[in-house]
């Protein structure tokens, strides 16, 4: 199975997903099951212990039907809330570094989360996720049949590493342009119309290129100077690498130079 998800941007970019495995995500919901068994325990709990000391045998029955309607809306409530406050996370995947998007590489929506999770009964059949483990075993992408319904896939979210580790360079403090010890530095030209989205191109790119093959990085870094040149009307021409680099840190003194 390839365990890279592709998508190219509209500036022609390609940015690349590590989908999660099947190992990876049969742990996630075991531990998501583990949770959501001790949240209906504990319902259980308090309806038997307290709630049907109150009522009697007369009312058992009502409360043996309140358990089942409160496990039921625990069971399917649990991955619905988590994946709408958490972006596509549950406490499972988030212990484990997973995430559910959408396909494109875009955030999962409440459709989405609610028709994944709709799905996941017949993902549960005949029993543990029997049918779902089945499925993703035989997706090249590992989905299961609720991600196939929904059109999401779950991706590993890579470390945490900022731009400097990226770069193997310290980046100096900021000092305002026209401070009075320091002579003022012209700025690429234009800087305004890259826009917080090229900016946040630019630096996805630096985070994630460690993680690209060669040729892979080198044409992706190619179509993308080329595109952030054309947005400040600037030549062709140069490294691209460095010039990506050199412009995330001209767009950063431009942004604390406007603030």
């Amino acid at each position: 199975m390839d365990d890279r998800y592709i998508v190219e941007t509209p500036e022609i970019v390609e940015l690349t997903y590590e989908v999660a495995g099947l190992g990876s995500r049969c742990l996630a919901a075991t531990i998501d099951t583990l949770l959501i068994l001790t949240l209906i325990g504990g319902l259980g709990t308090v309806l038997f212990l307290v709630v049907g000391q109150l009522v009697g045998d007369a009312g058992s029955s009502l409360v043996q039907a309140a358990w089942a309607l409160l496990s039921f809306a625990t069971l399917w409530g649990y991955y619905l809330i988590f994946e709408l406050i958490w972006g596509g996370q549950t406490p499972g995947k988030r212990m484990l570094g997973l995430r559910a998007v959408r396909e494109g590489g875009r955030p999962i929506t409440p459709g989405a989360s609610v028709i994944r999770n709709l799905v996941r009964v017949i993902d549960l059949l005949p029993f543990g996720y029997g049918i779902g483990a089945v499925v993703m075993f035989a997706d090249r992408r590992s989905r299961r049949l609720g991600d196939l319904a929904a059109g999401t896939l779950v991706v590993r979210e890579g470390s945490a590493i900022s731009l400097d580790h990226l770069t193997g360079q310290s980046t100096p403090a900021l000092v305002p342009p026209h401070a009075p010890d320091a002579p003022a530095t012209p700025l690429l030209p234009n800087l305004q119309r890259l826009a917080p989205d090229g900016y946040e191109l630019a630096q996805d790119f630096l985070r994630r290129r460690n993680r690209l093959d060669t040729a892979a990085r080198t044409r992706m870094a190619v179509l993308l100077a080329a595109a952030l040149r054309a947005r400040i009307d600037l030549p062709d021409g140069g490294d691209p690498e460095p010039f990506i680099e050199h412009l995330v840190r001209e767009y950063r003194v431009y942004l604390a130079d406007k603030s």
